[in-house]
């Protein structure tokens, strides 16, 4: 039974996510001792997000109330959308793939699209993030029908990141040079105390559209070219954090 793992690696030296300032700096620690502990953020690396990660969904199911049966041994199809750096995920990509791949009932979707597979994840620096392919508004709205229409709600991706922020994000936090470091850093908490909700729901338009279908995300997968067939079984395995909404985890394939 083959086994094959998606997981991005945590690496103390720099995570991909890092260049936006509402993530959290992966570190060892404590001093002399990193053997002893860590500190991560919840979106660091191959993560799994819940729609009770936004103010309007945060009375739905938490990490320490997910069924294991949800994220273990799940089964899931493979939608094929292969794209390349900084293009959309489209509306038309997404009913062609779907008609190829024609998910059953229940079944998670494992997008593919190549990202995960480019390289550009083993390398330092912030194109992983900033080049990711992301998906369209459009896009989103009718995966999220469909998934919703056959009870789907565990979406898998090689992405990135799932929406694009330029709205704000982008625009404001990613034009300063040198760029600063994310959370803690003072730039980044001054930074976060002028972000507001609305321009928050601005830059996560496409993320709260899954979230309001119910839909779970996982996002950074790598390796998924090395998985065979259109059907396997997905492990996702998050930390068992109470009252969690998002975490960073280790995602693997198994092949019947």
């Amino acid at each position: 039974m083959p086994y094959f793992d998606l997981t991005l690696p945590l690496d103390h030296e720099w995570m991909p996510d890092e260049v936006f300032p509402n993530s959290t700096r992966f570190f060892l620690g404590p001093k002399d001792h990193h053997e002893k502990g860590i500190v991560v953020g919840s979106e660091s690396g191959t993560c799994i997000t819940l729609p009770a990660e936004f103010a309007e969904f945060r009375k739905t199911m938490r990490l320490d109330e997910v069924p294991a049966e949800k994220l273990f041994l799940r089964p899931t199809t493979i939608v094929e959308i292969p794209k390349k750096s900084r293009e959309e995920v489209t509306e038309e990509d997404i009913r062609r793939s779907l008609n190829e791949a024609n998910p059953n009932p229940g079944e998670a979707i494992l997008l593919r699209t190549g990202w995960g597979d480019a390289g550009v994840e083993t390398q330092p620096g912030d194109g992983y993030v900033l080049k990711s392919p992301h998906f369209s508004l459009k896009a989103a709205e009718l995966l999220a029908s469909e998934m919703k229409g056959k009870d789907s709600d565990l979406l898998l991706t090689d992405l990135a990141v799932i929406g694009w922020p330029n709205k704000h994000l982008i625009p404001e936090w990613c034009s300063i040079r040198p760029r600063p470091g994310p959370w803690p850093s003072p730039e980044a908490r001054v930074y976060l105390h002028l972000y507001t909700p609305e321009k928050a729901k601005e830059d996560f338009a496409i993320e709260i559209v899954f979230a309001a279908a119910g839909i779970m995300t996982v996002k950074r997968l790598i390796r998924c070219g090395a998985i065979t067939g259109k059907r396997v079984r997905i492990i996702v395995a998050p930390l068992h954090i109470v009252r969690g909404v998002s975490s960073t985890c280790r995602v693997t394939a198994v092949l019947d």
